[in-house]
């Protein structure tokens, strides 16, 4: 046993469990609780005990541990008269141990890939904690290590900072306050909605809900929240908020969000062997000696709309009444007015990373799922231990030794705390039989399970049997969940967005698992030109409604991130090829050492593409936005993003930089014509965004 005292709220939260447990049906007093346990006996002040045992209750619950206050009533089923009868704390023995669930193989690759699309996020530490338990099979260690899961590495949480809490307020459909930030407002403004579900439909989360204000349904993208969401009462003179209709249409929210329509096309003239990217399908009507016609097909209005204007002056259109022309030069007038407007005033600084602590919660889960696990078998491996509560050994040593301090209250019941034993590398864990097996997963638990699993089910390129595990893991998590589980789920609703890139990214995918070399054309957006490559596949993913390929790049000899839509001509070499280490950051941006550093205000509509960047400095302003030093590719890839985010991508220093942007706006401008209405910024193309 280590010398070094564990935190003694870890302590004091099991000895709390295990009083409870030893209650049995007829529970137990507060004032026996406060005179059992260590630490409430010596609280210092009333105020204090009070905190300490509300917080206390919500961490056993949060992890899954039923825990009931009851009053205790006489023979008659009235509440007793006796007025020394309190209410009583008790645990429900029949509804805290996880059942047995016996799974395939495949069905345990399907819940780790559930599994994978939340890592990164505080759901995805609830679900790790639950697959760890859920799964009692022998072989789930040796299925772990030989598991794809990572190979379509896209995640569902991303950096929204809210999704877990808002997680928990659509699941109850609670009146729910926020601010929130308009795109292009300068202020943002108090927001009172009765949370009715979250979707994803482009890899950036919005809620979705009834907004009491203004007497109607409203989308909320989670980005542009900016205080902490809190349960509210209905404001004075709105009438009830409605939950969620039994109908509600959220493919129909997602088409608007996604800016989808019906297929439409559109005429432009390209530089003669320039603009690639806009060359993809395209079909030529006419070649002249400097330029060619070519038509392209587009769903997306916003998106072509920016794709053009990031072409620059090597793209133009004849057709002035086309409407994706004036949103071009929306686009263009809108850069050129940014780059000419006064530069905000910033401090730059190196951005602060994320502290990875254990919460209370989490270090009390370790414990008690250390315990269950163990006793659910003759102990267990040293090594399965770790894999299944995911963490490393040095962690695992902690967890244990803080095991030698739980049990029932020292004080009180002395020789009566838990005992650890390691055989070989086997661990056995005494005085510890009260907990009979892991506890059943919590409703937010089983519910990003299944929200995880509808999401993999997506997931391009699973083979029909894959698909059919992923569906018999998805029964029998609600088999085991009970019904509030499937109606949580219900107002979740996540998928993985490639756009139309859904065959590709399953071939793709295929060549990632079977380690087959492939080759491609791919378009560079930063050169402007198209090379033959060939790629050791690793891992898919995506960001802002874009799949990316990672890749060993043969031709260039490094790591590289191929954009989906701009891969054409794959071909399978037939070779295969030893693993490599697939990246282990999710930051798209990888450097080559030949970048040039620009620093780049971004407004505060796109304000979350900052962290795709891997920023090496930056500042937050009052307006929401962000200014963010950058390394970007070259001088082309900074005029195209100034272009394409019509002044929301706004160049401040080198200076050079910046007037070279400005003198290639001025030539992309001079090729329309027709004048437009100058914009006042940010513009984009006809339902482009569809939320508030």
């Amino acid at each position: 046993m280590s010398a070094a005292s564990p935190a003694r709220s870890t302590e004091r939260i099991v000895s709390l469990l295990w009083v409870l447990l030893a209650s049995g049906r007829r529970g137990v007093t507060r004032d026996y609780l406060v005179k059992a346990v260590d630490a409430y006996a010596l609280s210092r002040s009333p105020a204090a005990l009070e905190k300490m045992f509300t917080r206390d209750k919500d961490v056993l619950k949060g992890i899954g541990v039923p825990l009931e206050a009851f009053t205790v009533q006489d023979e008659t089923g009235f509440e007793s008269s006796d007025p020394g009868a309190d209410t009583r704390y008790r645990i429900d023995e029949d509804r805290m141990y996880l059942p047995t669930v016996p799974f395939s193989n495949g069905e345990r690759l399907a819940l780790m890939r559930a599994e994978s699309a939340w890592a990164g996020s505080d759901l995805g530490h609830a679900v790790v904690r639950a697959l760890g338990r859920v799964d009692a099979g022998e072989d789930w260690l040796g299925t772990r290590s030989s598991s794809d899961h990572e190979a379509f590495g896209v995640r569902l949480a991303g950096a929204d900072r809210y999704l877990t809490e808002l997680g928990d307020l659509v699941r109850d459909q609670s009146v729910i306050r926020f601010s929130y930030r308009k795109a292009h407002a300068e202020d943002p403004e108090t927001r009172t909605v009765r949370a009715w579900a979250l979707t994803n439909p482009t890899g950036v989360w919005y809620l979705v809900g009834w907004d009491l204000d203004r007497g109607a349904q409203r989308t909320f993208r989670l980005t542009r929240i900016e205080s902490d969401p809190v349960v509210a009462p209905d404001p004075p003179g709105t009438g009830p908020a409605p939950y969620r209709p039994a109908d509600l249409d959220l493919a129909a929210v997602q088409a608007v969000i996604s800016g989808e329509r019906t297929p439409a096309s559109a005429r432009l003239r390209l530089a003669t062997g320039r603009a690639v990217q806009l060359r993809i399908g395209s079909e030529i009507l006419a070649s002249e000696p400097d330029s060619d016609l070519v038509r392209v097909t587009y769903t997306r209005p916003a998106e072509m709309a920016g794709s053009i204007a990031a072409a620059g002056p090597l793209a133009t259109m004849p057709d002035t009444d086309d409407p994706l022309h004036a949103a071009v030069v929306s686009l263009l007038d809108a850069a050129l007015q940014a780059h000419a407007a006064p530069a905000p005033e910033y401090t730059l600084a190196v951005p602060k990373r994320r502290r990875n602590r254990r919460s209370d919660r989490d270090k009390v889960a370790a414990v008690v799922d250390a315990i269950g696990l163990a006793n659910r078998r003759d102990g267990i491996s040293r090594t399965e231990l770790a894999e299944r509560l995911n963490v490393r050994d040095a962690e695992l040593t902690t967890i244990l030794d803080e095991l030698w301090y739980c049990g029932m209250p020292e004080r009180q019941f002395a020789g009566q705390q838990f005992e650890v034993h390691e055989h070989g590398d086997r661990i056995h864990i005494t005085q510890a039989e009260r907990l009979a097996g892991p506890l059943r997963l919590s409703i937010p638990e089983a519910a990003a399970l299944v929200i995880g699993l509808r999401a993999a089910a997506g997931i391009p390129g699973l083979t029909d049997q894959e698909q059919q595990d992923t569906a018999t893991a998805l029964q029998k998590i609600l088999a085991a969940s009970g019904p509030e589980v499937h109606q949580a789920g219900e107002g979740i609703v996540a998928g993985f967005d490639v756009g139309p890139h859904t065959a590709l990214a399953g071939r793709l995918h295929a060549a990632v698992r079977e380690r087959h070399v492939v080759g491609f054309q791919y378009h560079a957006a930063a050169t402007d030109e198209s090379t033959q490559r060939t790629v050791e596949p690793l891992r898919l993913t995506a960001e802002s409604g874009h799949g990316y390929l990672q890749a060993w790049c043969r031709s260039s000899g490094g790591l590289r991130n191929f954009r989906l839509d701009r891969i054409t001509a794959l071909e399978e070499t037939g070779e295969g090829f030893e693993p490599r280490e697939a990246p282990t950051s999710d930051h798209l941006f990888t450097s080559q050492g030949t970048e040039t550093t620009v620093t780049v205000h971004f407004a505060h509509r796109i304000r979350d593409l900052v962290t795709g960047y891997d920023p090496v400095r930056t500042a937050g302003l009052e307006d929401g936005s962000v200014v963010a030093e950058i390394r970007l590719a070259g001088l082309d890839y900074a005029h195209a993003q100034a272009a394409r985010f019509g002044g929301e991508f706004r160049i401040l220093a080198p200076q050079e930089i910046v007037e070279s942007t400005v003198d290639w706006l001025v030539r992309a401008r001079s090729g329309y014509v027709t004048d437009c209405s100058p914009a006042s910024g940010g513009a984009t193309a006809p339902g482009s965004d569809g939320v508030t």
